[in-house]
């Protein structure tokens, strides 16, 4: 049976991603969720990451990022 659930697209920006380790430190964070697609960009400082909804909630990925002490473009703190 086809899977007609739609994926839903999001792009977080991270504010203090300041280097290429950081992003293979985000990688490695995302490498852990089963089912997802994701890319890392240092340039922009962003995770675009494609998901089920059924699966994970933005806010599953937005923990993942904050336990490494990086900070979302955005939310207050």
């Amino acid at each position: 049976m086809p899977d007609s659930e739609e994926k839903v697209k999001d792009t977080i920006e991270i504010e203090n991603m300041t280097c290429v380790g950081c992003a293979r430190t985000l990688e490695n964070e995302f490498r852990k969720f089963k089912g997802i697609d994701y890319q890392v960009s240092f340039p922009e400082r962003s995770i675009k990451v494609s998901y089920s909804p059924a699966d994970y909630s933005l806010e599953n990925f937005v923990k993942a990022i904050e336990s490494h002490g990086y900070k979302i473009k955005g939310k207050t703190y």
